[in-house]
């Protein structure tokens, strides 16, 4: 095979769509930080109600690392100078097996059909091209957006040939409708702790060591991570970690609490963003144990459920060790992608 470099075909320079309906488009700033927000909070509560994006969301997804604002962002205003949609081309940094374009974005509802949307999601398309042409490695590549399953962005991205790639299943846990489960004792010779920010780093090079063979993934930078595990939602409190006599870490969960996302759910809960054995520990029982525990630090900071998202397909047999720890499948989101 050829370099991306040499096998992708991107436009030299990239225009802003033309104008349409009263509306033009214009490069982003971090200055459109709050107006974006408020574009994806309407649409969420049409296309998927369940969910509530925070402005810290944001910030983290502007501060990736190699994502530059003024030429990876879009937004579209009407002539009172309002952003009524927005687009975002996000790099997976650190491409080993594959590189990752990932597309967010968003139309506010009542300027869809206007045709605003397509412009936003052709000129996305071409900018991931862009960036797709200049890596020198040879790796597959794929660009790729990600909503509910049966939302319209799904539908659009269908017609610039974008498919189902994979399916992930938004999974709860009601602490009040929690049967009692056998988790499995912590092996001899291992603690389980809350996580400290003294675990940010060795937490990512455990996070890396397990997800190496998970769908998608992508070794975690250092500033990456640790933006994710210092952001006011990240609760290292409720987190837990399984530290072996050495003190190295073996299995993880991270939990996000974000109180203005209850309402969405119709209840307080935890997200947890991650749950990870590294490779060498797999086999001896310790998802469940760092995962309960954490569940346990959630009922007892009191919040009434936990959340997460699980791989329909993850070979692990990640999605049965949830359930037999209460959670219950819901909604599905879709990844659909075009490959390069």
């Amino acid at each position: 095979m050829a370099t991306l470099r040499e096998r992708i075909t991107a436009p030299t320079h990239l225009d802003l769509p033309e104008a349409i309906g009263g509306v033009t488009f214009r490069a982003g700033s971090t200055e459109d930080l709050v107006a974006v927000h408020g574009v994806a909070i309407e649409a969420a509560a049409l296309d998927d109600p369940g969910a509530h994006p925070s402005t810290a969301d944001f910030e983290r997804t502007l501060s990736t690392e190699g994502l530059d604002v003024a030429r990876d962002t879009i937004v579209a205003v009407d002539a009172d100078g309002h952003v009524q949609a927005y687009g975002i081309v996000i790099g997976v940094p650190s491409p080993v097996t594959a590189a990752r374009i990932v597309l967010d974005g968003a139309v506010r509802p009542d300027h869809r059909g206007a045709g605003i949307g397509r412009r936003v999601f052709g000129w996305q398309v071409e900018r991931g091209r862009q960036r797709l042409a200049a890596v020198d490695l040879d790796l597959p590549a794929t660009i790729e957006v990600g909503a509910r399953q049966g939302s319209p962005a799904l539908g659009l991205a269908a017609r610039f040939g974008f498919a189902p790639t994979r399916h992930w299943l938004d999974m709860q846990v009601v602490f009040d409708d929690q049967h009692p489960v056998a988790v499995p004792a912590v092996p001899e010779g291992l603690v389980v702790r809350p996580a400290t920010t003294d675990d940010i780093e060795p937490l990512r090079l455990a996070k890396n060591d397990a997800f190496r063979d998970h769908w998608g993934s992508q070794p975690m930078v250092a500033s990456d991570w640790r933006g994710f595990l210092t952001a006011e939602k990240c609760r290292l409190d409720l987190s837990r970690v399984v530290l072996d006599a050495d003190g190295a870490v073996l299995a993880f969960a991270i939990v996000e609490v974000d109180p203005a996302a209850f309402a969405a759910r119709g209840r307080s809960f935890g997200y947890v963003h991650w749950v990870g054995v590294v490779r060498s520990a797999r086999g001896r029982g310790l998802a469940p144990v760092v995962l309960d525990s954490a569940l346990q630090a959630m009922r007892d900071d009191g919040l009434s459920a936990a959340a997460l998202d699980v791989d329909a397909e993850n070979p692990s047999g990640a999605g049965r060790i949830y359930e037999r720890l209460g959670f219950v499948a819901g909604s599905v989101h879709v990844t659909a992608s075009t490959a390069l």
